[in-house]
């Protein structure tokens, strides 16, 4: 039996997708983090740079269960799929991503798509 909260999703059914814009730092990194209701379970994930063409990315997520996972040189457009676990109750996961060129790509604006 699973007990819902009324403002909440079980993880396993959510079934959106996020875009979000990012512009790398002066060290040409970015990062972010959300945090999600959740009730402790695994959910999949696909994450794609979509833009800019041309770049490489390093790329490391993580949430705030102690899971965290680190792709290196993944070009513009290539899909990466993992299984983030989660919290009962909430889950901060945090996004960074590096362009594998570091300072010399400060400035740099590019895209994330993001589906669960």
């Amino acid at each position: 039996m699973t007990i819902m909260w009324w403002d909440e999703l079980p993880d396993g059914l959510l079934g959106s997708s996020d875009s979000m814009k990012f512009t790398l730092d002066s060290t040409g990194e970015w990062e972010d983090d959300k945090t999600y209701p959740t009730v402790g379970t695994t959910i999949k994930v696909t994450g794609t740079i979509t833009s800019p063409a041309g770049y490489d990315w390093n790329i490391k997520v993580s949430s705030s269960q102690g899971w965290k996972k680190e792709y290196d040189d993944i070009p513009t457009g290539q899909s990466e799929t993992f299984d983030i676990k989660t919290n009962f109750g909430e889950t901060k996961i945090t996004i960074k991503i590096w362009s594998v060129n570091g300072s010399d790509d400060a400035g740099v604006s590019g895209e994330l798509q993001v589906n669960y």
